[in-house]
């Protein structure tokens, strides 16, 4: 996997599939151990432009990441959003911090800073 081009300064475990009724997912992940960069982006991502996609949090991932959302358009409200992935991040305590994973996108193509994922709390 490559190396992140921003200060890594969380480590993520990613779980296929979401479920709002248990937002910690258990059992395995499905890829552990992901070395990330987080940041708050609550004023863009809450209340940007984007109609039906509403984030808090941007996630900087190494390029070949698998992680996945359930996006596949601007005007499919009704879409599955049981198909993304939730993103935990085991805080300083040992808390589990599951986030939603709204929209993933490869940016800042041709550099090290892809994939790129937005996502919810």
């Amino acid at each position: 996997m490559a190396q992140l081009p921003v200060p890594q300064n969380v480590t993520v475990d990613i779980y296929r599939n979401a479920d709002p009724t248990a937002p910690v997912p258990t059992g395995n992940p499905a890829v552990a151990q992901v070395p990330g960069h987080i940041k708050p982006v609550m004023t863009s991502g809450r209340f940007g432009s984007a109609l039906y996609l509403k984030w808090t949090h941007l996630l900087i991932l190494p390029s070949g990441t698998d992680i996945r959302d359930a996006y596949n358009s601007q005007l499919d409200p009704s879409r599955s959003n049981n198909a993304a992935d939730t993103v935990v991040v085991t805080d300083s305590q040992g808390n589990a911090v599951p986030y939603y994973v709204v929209f993933v996108e490869q940016a800042y193509r041709g550099t090290p800073m892809q994939p790129c994922a937005y996502r919810a709390r």
